[in-house]
């Protein structure tokens, strides 16, 4: 039985997470810290980035911040906004990463550019 190839988070629920990207949502952190915001990025450890970010404490203090990194571990809920459509987003993203593989492969398994030979992009013919 071979390795699967391909993206390891389309198997998890990790690939809607990377869906709500640029969507407002809120983190619900293990110490009972609540973050609400822009979700920038997202990795494949379910690392997040969050824009315009609110933390919002036990005790019901809010504190603004312009950007926030929450290491995935420390995630205890992240919560989907009701408006969204999780399938759709789901597929949307599926097929935006197909389109950036397909790019940059030049749709033949490999990167575009071959090894060795110098690169055009940007050069004018005189």
């Amino acid at each position: 039985m071979g390795r699967r190839r391909g993206r390891p988070w389309e198997s998890t629920l990790l690939c809607v997470i990377k869906a709500l990207q640029g969507l407002h949502i809120l983190v619900e952190l293990q110490n009972d810290i609540y973050i609400r915001g822009l979700l920038d990025d997202c990795d494949d450890a379910m690392n997040v980035t969050v824009k315009d970010a609110s933390l919002e404490d036990v005790e019901g203090r809010v504190k603004k911040l312009p950007l926030v990194f929450v290491r995935g571990s420390n995630i205890r809920f992240v919560h989907i906004p009701e408006s969204l459509n999780v399938s759709d987003a789901v597929e949307e993203m599926r097929l935006l990463q197909d389109k950036v593989a397909l790019a940059y492969t030049g749709g033949k398994g490999g990167p575009s550019s071959k090894g060795g030979e110098p690169s055009t992009a940007g050069s004018a013919e005189v």
